[in-house]
């Protein structure tokens, strides 16, 4: 580590073992500048009811920055490189971090098991702020740990992208007349559903579904993707479900007439697509997002865990409705024959395979296949979910794409052959 003049205040370069050049924290012409931006871009989103987590000590300039943004609430400053931990607490960077009252700087690795697995469990991603400086000097030994943070930084970005068209979509929604889903808690107990997802592996299970739905003893619930596709295969889900503030989705419902079949969409779901449905919908309400929480209580009704997809959204859904089985049909999380969607859906198109930069294990766990980023962020939000809900019979049934750990991975056939069994 070294200390190095900028045009206004010092700051730290580092040489270390994972990177090709020297690391500067922070900017090295205008460093306090460069904090501010950070703090005020940060800041926008906060839950000011909830404490600060900020990953990367770097120079301390965002920090105490932060600090006199923020005074009444808690911030804890994670480090995970312990050598750069112990540098920087007796560095000349540090007294002006220790006045800080409402700043606790911690050393990661110090921490027991314990204590590290209670941080990330406790954290709201809403405040859990990523500092460039932090990610760069991770240690490999904390790399599962990294792709997590980064996974996070990625769907915060893109919240923070759109959040002027989600809170549009909001308030337009909340203007009209709506009823939430308060009523259809434990509606469906005991039904074993199937979750039908827009994947490219759905065309081979259309047949079967159109015969499960013939045979009235499973719950369909459908993403919105996945509509047409299934309409044109004289498929009409029990209900369908819609998240995407973006006007695109416009097509899912374009010429669909569906007057007895309920719509379940997000408080930001693209309103003008919302409107498009003649039948029944009722309004959900996502954790997270904090006009539709504050709605949330005022209403009585219970929040939805999103997971960034329509299909995440569902099978929180489908349990809130009571399921105990559930199963994935067309849930590839990969593009399976190099497809984005099955054909008939309004997204599907080509994807050229040979320039994508994640893979992931298939379905069958015999080897590697093209995903994309946000894919590998839903499936391993599947994964979480299903290991924090063991009481549930979860079922990955799209004999296609990804594998999902902690599911059940058996054909629809063999789900089907069982749920009417119990």
């Amino acid at each position: 580590m070294t200390i190095i003049d900028t045009k206004t205040v010092p700051t730290i370069k580092v040489e270390h073992t994972d990177a090709s050049s020297p690391l500067i924290f922070h900017s090295k012409y205008n460093p306090l500048r460069e904090a501010d931006a950070w703090v005020e871009n940060a800041r926008k989103h906060l839950n000011k009811d909830k404490e600060v987590t900020v990953v990367g000590t770097g120079a301390g300039y965002h920090i105490l920055k932060l600090a006199d943004a923020i005074p009444n609430l808690p911030i804890r400053v994670l480090e995970f490189n312990e050598t750069y931990f112990t540098w920087f607490q007796k560095s000349e960077f540090m007294p002006p971090i220790k006045d800080k009252a409402n700043v606790e700087h911690i050393c990661f690795p110090t921490l027991s098991k314990e204590q590290q697995e209670g941080l990330f469990t406790n954290i709201s991603t809403r405040n859990l702020l990523i500092h460039k400086s932090g990610l760069d000097i991770i240690p490999t030994r904390f790399a599962t740990i990294r792709t997590m943070l980064e996974d996070i930084q990625f769907q915060n970005n893109s919240l923070h992208n759109q959040l002027k068209r989600l809170e549009e979509n909001f308030k337009l929604n909340t203007k009209t007349t709506f009823k939430g889903i308060a009523t259809f808690k434990n509606k469906y107990k005991g039904s074993p559903m199937i979750l039908i997802s827009a994947g490219p592996s759905l065309n081979k299970h259309m047949k079967r579904l159109k015969e499960i739905q013939q045979e009235d003893k499973f719950i369909l619930g459908a993403v919105g993707t996945a509509l047409k596709p299934l309409l044109a295969h004289g498929i009409t889900p029990d209900f369908f479900c819609l998240i995407d503030a973006n006007p695109q989705t416009t097509s899912q419902l374009n010429d669909v007439c569906l007057p007895n079949t309920p719509l379940f969409y997000l408080s930001t779901a693209y309103h003008e697509t919302v409107a498009l449905h003649q039948g029944p919908k009722y309004i959900m309400w996502q954790r997270g997002f904090l006009p539709a929480e504050e709605y949330a209580k005022n209403c009585d009704d219970p929040l939805i865990e999103t997971g960034g997809s329509v299909a995440t959204a569902l099978l929180d859904l489908m349990v809130y409705f009571g399921a105990e089985q559930i199963a994935l049909a067309g849930q590839d999380l990969a593009f399976t024959d190099g497809a984005s969607h099955v054909q008939g859906a309004h997204l599907h198109r080509a994807i050229d395979t040979s320039s994508t930069l994640h893979e992931t294990l298939d379905y069958y766990g015999e080897k590697m296949i093209p995903t994309a980023r946000n894919l590998s962020i839903y499936r391993k939000w599947f994964e979480q979910y299903a290991k924090t809900h063991p009481n549930l019979a979860l079922y990955n049934c799209t004999e296609g794409g990804a594998y999902i750990n902690h599911w059940q991975h058996v054909s629809l056939q063999t789900f089907v052959e069982n749920a009417i069994k119990k």
